[in-house]
């Protein structure tokens, strides 16, 4: 390339918009860790745990009751044994979590109990 030919590069580089190519495409997995923030492990409490085991408690004993589908199947399944399980361990849970639970959130959680007793009796 002779002299003239790179000042006029130069001058064509100057007077043109420099551009940046940015990928603004996100994963899902991206999207999913830009909008849901991890909360580290330590900064829940036992009873914080133990609500959470609550939900997939009450969850479970109503797909094995073959009141609700599982997540992702076709039909309803009933399996009473587990249903039984579920439901002990809930009434469990319940009586271990009462310290925390105000009295709306406990009659809230009796009354869940209560039904999915209710249920289990009935296809028992």
């Amino acid at each position: 390339m002779t002299f003239k030919e790179e000042e006029r590069e130069e001058e064509q580089q100057q007077q043109e918009p420099s551009f940046q190519k940015v990928d603004k495409r996100h994963s899902a997995e991206e999207e999913t860790e830009e909008t849901v923030p991890e909360v580290p492990l330590q900064a829940l409490d036992v009873y914080d745990m133990l609500r959470f085991v609550v939900s997939l408690l009450t969850q479970q004993a109503w797909v094995s009751l073959g009141i609700q589908k599982a997540p992702g199947a076709e039909e309803v399944e009933q399996d009473l044994p587990q249903a039984k399980v579920a439901i002990d361990t809930l009434e469990f849970v319940i009586d271990k979590l009462a310290p925390d639970l105000e009295s709306q959130e406990r009659a809230e959680l009796d009354s869940v109990l209560s039904n999915l007793q209710i249920n289990y009796v009935k296809r028992a």
